[in-house]
């Protein structure tokens, strides 16, 4: 068996997207997020993990960020709900820009690495991931089949093709985590989701490679899986993303 370098009792918050303004200073903004946000994300009990990614699409900046919890049940804590409710100044000036950004927080469902990868104590990160989103089947029985396929068949088959490929992840939406908090003073002009956002979950492929590498296989390896996954489900996207940091408890 792979070994599993995301727990399937843990969560993660998975946001990504555009930027809403223009205008605003990137630099200014990554300096807020990188050392202020993330640091201060890391120190509410439960917070294990916190990555920032980016990508340029037509000349503009994609971002993505995971943060990684011990339970999706962080999420709706005193502690996150009390950081939430107090934001810092940079916090209540930047948060307005990704009002056009997409939240989800998800559950663990099924999680597959090599295990030199996996059972790094710092769960070591790729400097490329891969960014599935997609509509989950309607059937019960379907969701439930997706954990094994990627652990029984897409892991298996594509991690004896590609050395670069270090983990594939499979996250489900929780609905009443990804909405607490909408209420709160950090997200009074950020309104990520509401009650009639379609529900939607996660796979992330995380590779060891740069994007623009020539030996680079991350398309390849997304074509394969989204091909196989239209047999679950819908409305698939995906986005490639380079590092930009990674910062986690010991």
């Amino acid at each position: 068996m792979p070994a599993a370098i995301l727990p399937r009792e843990r969560g993660m918050m998975v946001i990504w997207g555009e930027v809403q303004d223009k205008s605003i200073d990137e630099e200014d903004l990554n300096e807020w997020w990188t050392y202020e946000h993330l640091p201060e994300r890391l120190a509410i009990p439960g917070f294990r993990r916190a990555r920032r990614y980016y990508s340029v699409e037509d000349a503009k900046s994609q971002y993505l960020v995971c943060y990684e919890v011990t339970s999706v049940d962080v999420f709706t804590s005193p502690a996150y709900m009390d950081a939430l409710n107090n934001p810092t100044p940079g916090t209540q000036r930047n948060m307005p820009l990704m009002a056009s950004m997409n939240r989800l927080v998800c559950r663990v469902g099924q999680s597959c690495s090599r295990p030199e990868f996996g059972q790094s104590s710092t769960s070591g990160s790729g400097a490329t991931v891969v960014l599935i989103t997609f509509q989950p089947p309607a059937s019960q029985g379907q969701r439930d089949e997706l954990g094994g396929w990627i652990a029984e068949t897409v892991w298996p088959s594509l991690s004896s093709q590609h050395q670069s490929l270090l983990a594939i992840h499979l996250l489900q939406y929780d609905r009443y985590a990804s909405q607490s908090g909408s209420s709160t003073k950090s997200y009074e002009k950020a309104s990520f989701q509401s009650a009639e956002t379609p529900e939607r979950w996660v796979i992330l492929v995380e590779l060891a490679e740069t994007m623009a590498a020539p030996f680079a296989k991350h398309r390849v390896i997304t074509q394969s899986i989204v091909q196989q996954l239209k047999i679950f489900a819908g409305e698939i996207e995906s986005r490639a993303f380079g590092l930009i940091c990674a910062l986690g408890q010991q």
